[in-house]
């Protein structure tokens, strides 16, 4: 399948850009698939109320950000990075909020302190997470197409 165009109008039909439309949840499918594949942290840390705590106060950002909500969804990551800083979620929420409001900059910032936790802990974080994070930093850094 080729590639689509950040300008191109969206596969969904909406009639809209795809930079407008449905670039910034397919972005997040990708970066959820990266997740999936590599645990960010070794679960068994956490009793299992805790781990469920902590996965839903960071799929909660999500939500949040799917919504549009996008200073409730950064109130919501701060949040989430000082009740659990042991895990990396809450930078990887704040990455992901500047990088939809096309704050790259601010994006990396968050995704390189991502890939710092993944260096630190190591003995938890396979090499694979922090390769993605900076796969996502590569993309951002690129000039736009066009």
């Amino acid at each position: 399948m080729a590639k689509i165009g950040r300008n191109d109008l969206c596969p969904c039909g909406s009639g809209k850009k795809y930079k407008k439309c449905c670039l910034a949840k397919d972005e997040e499918n990708e970066r959820q698939a990266l997740v999936a594949a590599a645990p960010s942290h070794d679960t068994t840390e956490f009793c299992d109320d805790c781990y469920d705590e902590m996965a839903t106060a960071s799929n909660a950002v999500l939500h949040l950000i799917d919504a549009g909500k996008f200073d409730e969804a950064e109130r919501a990551a701060h949040d989430l990075l000082q009740r659990f800083p042991d895990v990396p979620d809450g930078y990887a929420r704040l990455g992901l909020i500047y990088e939809v409001r096309g704050e790259n900059r601010q994006a990396i910032e968050y995704y390189r302190k991502v890939i710092a936790f993944a260096r630190e802990h190591a003995d938890r974080c396979e090499p694979v997470f922090a390769e993605g994070f900076q796969e996502l930093i590569d993309r951002l850094e690129r000039p736009p197409a066009g």
